[in-house]
């Protein structure tokens, strides 16, 4: 079994995003759309690094299926993360979605010169977020054909999570690791 992928078959997906509405909003949109998705968040780039590199209390992290990422951060900005993401052997190979209100073109350029697998625009509205969520979740855990790595084979299916009779969460839907308590 990959490490990223549990026997429950969800995927991990790591938000990078200082603003933690975002995250709450992204969180929600995956959850009202049954998706199996583990949502990890970090604040900010260097926390980033730290999930991805198993440093300090993310040891045990899962390696993510997808990263959705936002630009304009304190600290590390999110082109900063990308540069790091695709210099490492071990991580270039995971999908980086750009998540930004920026509409800015040098941006969106930039964002693909480094090496971004998509750039998309924050949607606006509970409803659009929750649309593109489920597509975008569609889309890399379901059409895509990607390269074997340490992270583990190509997914065939997107299953919803199934319901349980006392909670509708999706799994460690949190900052952080999963044993980590919030």
């Amino acid at each position: 079994m990959a490490e990223s992928e549990r026997e429950d078959k969800s995927y991990a997906v790591l938000m990078i995003d200082d603003d933690e509405d975002d995250f709450i909003l992204v969180k929600e949109a995956l959850e009202s759309q049954g998706l199996n998705v583990d949502l990890y968040w970090a604040k900010d780039g260097d926390e980033a690094m730290n999930f991805l590199f198993r440093r300090g209390g993310y040891a045990n992290a899962r390696t993510p299926d997808l990263i959705l990422l936002d630009l304009n951060m304190p600290g590390k900005d999110g082109f900063e993360v990308l540069m790091d993401l695709k210099a490492h052997g071990g991580l270039r190979k995971i999908p980086v979605v750009i998540l930004t209100s920026s509409r800015d073109q040098k941006s969106v350029s930039r964002g693909y010169h480094v090496g971004a697998s998509s750039f998309m625009l924050k949607p606006l509205s509970f409803d659009e977020m929750a649309n593109a969520m489920q597509s975008l979740c569609e889309y890399w855990f379901a059409m895509v054909q990607l390269p074997k790595s340490s992270a583990g084979p190509a997914r065939k299916t997107v299953k919803k999570a199934p319901k349980s009779p006392d909670s509708t969460t999706l799994g460690p839907l949190q900052r952080g690791f999963p044993s980590e308590k919030r």
